[in-house]
């Protein structure tokens, strides 16, 4: 079966060629290499240095082609459809590829302006938005978090004489905290406890990074999301010891985007929220549910998906 880094290769090396470098591949290759006990995580130089042997096939165990995940540091419709082509034209269907940058604030004010309308019903996924100051906020409606620009920091992960550009290792596990509004997936807390044993045991700096440092905005989404599902298994990757908070506390913190509004209001707000996170955490831990979503439905619904 074909070497995922392999297929990578060459759209790694277009983005060399054509000098891009606000460019991140997010998951796939990159965890897989950190999760690795032999790869190096080299703080100094910003490099994750991983093993010749190292290995992720393009197919899942399922015969479902592995995902491409390609952050872009911008907002612009032209710099994202540039790497898009980059990407089709490199790596074909070797990988289900997807592309995605910065969103403009007009998304997270629709939400806004209609608590219970579609933008705000359909979000189940966390994105990043530039706001109409020129800062940027990481946002699961009704949360919202500010990002500091040095999160945004980029990486090297070197296989062989491959050279590809990922986020800050600290990041990757963040990421997986905050991502959707169930919290960590059932089918990624065995491998984010993994990436985050791995990481921090070899650099320890990375979560005093994330904890204390530019990383900790995001730490704090992924904690209050934890909040949303009481009955699920609660995973304190970063070791903060941080409480669950009743919904009631919830509404009380800073990163709820509506601070102005009733308290029936916020109530209303969070329990359709607390629901919605309740559903997609039953349905993503029924393994026959979510390989029928993945292989079926997945790319169908990119207005959800992208937050469009």
């Amino acid at each position: 079966m074909t070497n995922s880094i392999e297929v990578i290769k060459p759209f790694v090396q277009a983005l060399s060629d054509e000098s891009i470098t606000n460019v991140q591949i997010i998951g796939g290759v990159n965890a897989i290499a950190l999760c690795h006990p032999d790869t190096i995580i080299d703080t100094k130089n910003k490099e994750v240095i991983a093993p010749l042997s190292l290995n992720l096939p393009t197919r899942r165990t399922d015969g479902v082609l592995r995902d491409l995940d390609v952050l872009v540091h911008s907002y612009k419709d032209s710099d994202i459809s540039r790497v898009k082509r980059l990407m089709a034209r490199t790596v074909g269907g070797e990988l289900d590829p997807s592309v995605f940058g910065f969103k403009s604030h007009e998304v997270l004010e629709r939400q806004l302006i209609r608590p219970f309308g579609y933008s705000a019903l359909k979000t189940f996924l966390s994105d990043r938005y530039i706001m109409s100051d020129g800062t940027s906020v990481k946002s699961l409606y009704p949360f919202s978090v500010p990002i500091d620009p040095e999160s945004l920091e980029t990486w090297t992960l070197i296989v062989g004489d491959m050279h590809a550009p990922i986020p800050n290792p600290a990041m990757s596990v963040i990421n997986y905290t905050n991502r959707s509004i169930g919290g960590i997936r059932p089918k990624d807390v065995d491998k984010v406890e993994l990436l985050s044993k791995n990481i921090f045991s070899k650099a320890p700096k990375l979560r005093d990074w994330a904890i204390e440092g530019p990383g900790w905005s995001q730490v704090q989404l992924g904690l209050l999301l934890r909040s949303l599902t009481p009955n699920k298994r609660h995973n304190d990757i970063f070791g903060v010891d941080r409480e669950i908070l009743p919904l009631s506390k919830v509404v009380e913190t800073d990163a709820f985007m509506m601070p102005e509004v009733s308290l029936k209001m916020k109530r209303r707000i969070i329990g359709s929220v607390a629901i919605k996170a309740e559903i997609l955490s039953r349905a993503e831990s029924n393994k026959f549910i979510s390989f029928i979503f993945q292989k079926y439905f997945e790319r169908r619904l990119d207005s959800i998906i992208e937050n469009k």
